[in-house]
């Protein structure tokens, strides 16, 4: 893979790749958009992208992806919570005293998650309600106004939210539009968060390459690509974590099959197959 130009707001990746002795991508261009507004509760989204494409004169093509960061659309969903109108459990209050949390704090992750899979000092793993292994459930306080107890939650739906904007976006440019909703997460034992998928619209997340020859013409066993937690993670580069306000990023020239068959769920290994549970 080679770095053929990076910017603030757009990197472009010339990338050979062969599978079954065909050259699939041969480069990827991904530009964040600079002039959308702070979102706020009720703001559509949708509506707020294709200004923001428009004003800037980016032209919009059939299988362009857009990864939208999950902070904008927890915001316009309204997806604000004041802790300190929550009455922490016991469970909550022991689990708070073991890790040196505000149980009112613990208590709302508890109630975004299905279960608790690892905590120890400062530190929180759970299932989220969505399925997928997240530190506190998601719940952020970053980039979002410092008042004392409020906090943010990650959509309550992502998929649907994602297929709204898909829809509403592909409508407004009659092209096939893609969509994924991005949050960040740590992975184990590695340093560093890096961009993944939450929510998806007409993209294939997962592709599936078991039973395709590699370059000598053996057979995959087991390969089978997170596509979409790709494009997230090299989305999340432009997005960036602090004060950069690019939450929206266009990628073009994404050439897999897209369809809604292998939505963001299907990206969520099982409890069964996961060894690190």
């Amino acid at each position: 893979m080679q770095l053929i130009k990076n910017t603030h707001s757009r990197i472009r990746v010339s990338r050979s790749q062969v599978t079954n002795k065909r050259s699939i991508i041969s480069s990827i261009n991904l530009i964040a958009l600079e002039t959308l507004p702070l979102i706020q509760p009720g703001q559509d989204v949708s509506k707020e992208i294709i200004e923001a494409i428009t004003s800037e004169s980016i032209s919009i093509d059939d299988g362009d992806v857009i990864a939208i960061a999950q902070k904008i659309i927890s915001k316009s969903e309204n997806r604000y919570l004041d802790i300190s109108e929550l009455e922490p459990s016991e469970d909550a209050i022991n689990l708070a005293t073991k890790i040196d949390k505000d149980p009112k704090f613990i208590q709302a992750i508890l109630n975004e998650s299905q279960k608790v899979v690892r905590y120890r000092m400062g530190v929180l793993i759970v299932e989220h309600k969505l399925g997928f292994i997240h530190a506190n459930a998601g719940i952020d306080r970053s980039n979002i106004e410092q008042r004392k107890d409020i906090v943010l939650l990650l959509p309550e739906n992502p998929d649907e939210s994602a297929k709204m904007i898909s829809e509403s976006i592909s409508q407004h440019f009659q092209k096939n539009i893609s969509v994924i909703i991005t949050d960040t997460m740590g992975r184990p034992f590695r340093n560093g968060i890096v961009g993944f998928t939450i929510g998806s619209h007409n993209i294939e997340c997962l592709l599936d390459e078991r039973g395709k020859k590699d370059l000598y013409d053996n057979e995959l066993k087991v390969t089978q690509i997170g596509i979409a937690d790709e494009l997230a993670a090299a989305s999340s580069l432009l997005m960036g974590q602090a004060a950069q306000k690019k939450p929206v990023v266009l990628i073009k020239g994404y050439k897999f099959k897209q369809n809604n068959l292998s939505d963001s769920q299907s990206l969520i290994r099982s409890e069964e197959e996961d060894l690190f549970r």
